[in-house]
């Protein structure tokens, strides 16, 4: 595997997810890991003549740029080759079509912290990614 997704939230898990992908492809001259942001779209209640979608489009983005840098560092500090992208859209589906789109071999993701029932419940992102991925999808708490 020297082709990985790892989706960046800016949550400690993402990074830990991150952590653990950067093990996996130490020492490895030809790895890359895809660092992707997420957006959801923003809902409107119609057309706004004082916001653009086109603002509303770069906001989104310099949001997802910003959640990507400490990643973009570690991957760097790493020695490890690293392709930082934002999409915007349902974030269950835009990982998995990223995946897809650039030939991943593996998603990394983090998930949310675990409650009372323990085990039982992972982050219904995460869950839909299992779901809907072609490829290994490896869970890091």
């Amino acid at each position: 595997m020297n082709n990985l997704l790892v989706p960046i939230d800016g949550s400690p898990a993402a990074l830990r997810a991150l952590a653990f992908a950067l093990q996996v492809v130490h020492g490895r001259p030809d790895a890359r890991v895809h660092l992707l942001n997420v957006q959801a779209p923003l809902l409107q209640a119609g057309p706004s003549k004082l916001v653009s979608p086109d603002m509303i489009d770069a906001e989104l983005r310099g949001e997802g740029e910003k959640r990507l840098v400490q990643a973009e560092i570690m991957a760097l500090s790493a020695s490890v080759a690293c392709v930082p992208r934002v999409r915007i859209g349902s974030v269950a589906a835009e990982i998995v079509a990223h995946a897809v789109e650039h030939g991943c071999d593996a998603i990394v993701m983090g998930t949310r912290g675990m409650g009372v029932v323990g085990g039982l419940v992972m982050g219904s992102v995460a869950q839909k990614v299992v779901h809907l991925a072609t490829v290994p999808v490896t869970l890091v708490k």
